[in-house]
């Protein structure tokens, strides 16, 4: 189960992250990744990007994608009845219909502190997609 999409922009600044956690809500794999100028909405399209990529490369049947964006989740649904003008969200559908169950989630903002945090620590880093093996964070789930 992927759950944890996140996105922060800081002075147009942007940085996206997320964690992998199984059903029963075990660390799996972090990720966060610095994009330079972009837009809060491309911004958390990234972050859903990354995690289905590393979800979808572990070979799991059900994701869920929890994210307090509710544009994202609604210009992805509208984008399965017809074509997105934007790469990111055609990307992001080619790897729904790959995977076999998915689902998302909205959410309040303040139940993300996890994946906020992981997000934040991209800003610490030049590198582009920075994977996280376990939790960098002491924060009590």
């Amino acid at each position: 189960m992927a759950k944890g999409v996140w996105s922060q922009v800081y002075s147009g600044d942007a940085a996206a992250g997320g964690s992998i956690r199984d059903h029963k809500g075990n660390w799996i794999l972090g990720f966060n990744r610095r994009l330079g100028h972009c837009s809060i909405f491309n911004t958390e399209l990234w972050g859903i990007l990354d995690s289905l990529s590393l979800f979808q490369s572990r070979k799991y049947g059900k994701v869920l994608i929890r994210t307090n964006n509710l544009e994202a989740i609604q210009e992805i649904q509208a984008a399965s009845s017809k074509t997105s003008h934007s790469a990111l969200i055609r990307c992001i559908h080619q790897l729904l219909l790959e995977t076999g169950f998915w689902e998302f989630e909205h959410i309040p903002r303040e139940e993300n502190i996890e994946v906020d945090g992981i997000a934040k620590l991209a800003f610490d880093r030049n590198a582009r997609l920075q994977l996280f093996t376990a939790c960098p964070l002491n924060i009590s789930r």
